[in-house]
């Protein structure tokens, strides 16, 4: 049995590194490292927790025609966005891109990195079927800052 939570989030905005993912280029780990060397750009307009944490990093993905929907070819093929969460009005610095995700519930599960696709395709393929549910849109990775903890959302209706 999958531990896993049921959350409705608001518009999202995300400031980060863009790049297309296929299954023959993996470009995450590169897009990451992008935004990590230049997160001084970025670090002054991350939304802030109470005492001060960044709310999150996010993992956002897309399809090719930015509409949020899954990726294709066998969800190996999108738009992916290595961020920080932000205010929706603010300004994007030189470099980077600003996506807002649109409000959506969520099927919200802990992912260590190590089992990433294994809990993926347990969701996408038991877990959300079982409810009754299907995918609405792409899957999200999300980092909370405070904890390190990883997280993978799944919108659904």
């Amino acid at each position: 049995m999958m531990n896993y939570s049921m959350v409705d989030l608001p518009r999202i905005a995300i400031i980060g590194k863009e790049g297309l993912c296929t299954r023959e280029e993996n470009v995450v780990q590169d897009l990451w490292q992008q935004a990590n060397s230049n997160f001084s750009d970025v670090a002054a307009l991350g939304m802030k927790n109470a005492d001060g944490s960044f709310v999150g990093f996010w993992g956002a993905m897309s399809d090719e025609a930015m509409s949020f929907m899954p990726w294709t070819d066998g969800f190996t093929r999108g738009l992916y966005l290595a961020g920080i969460e932000v205010y929706e009005d603010t300004p994007v610095p030189d470099g980077w891109v600003k996506w807002v995700m649109p409000a959506r519930k969520y099927i919200v599960t802990d992912v260590a990195p190590e089992r990433y696709g294994e809990t993926f395709r347990n969701v996408i393929h038991d877990l959300i079927p079982g409810l009754g549910m299907k995918l609405a849109g792409a899957v999200c990775d999300f980092t909370e800052p405070a904890t390190g903890q990883n997280k993978l959302f799944f919108p659904v209706e």
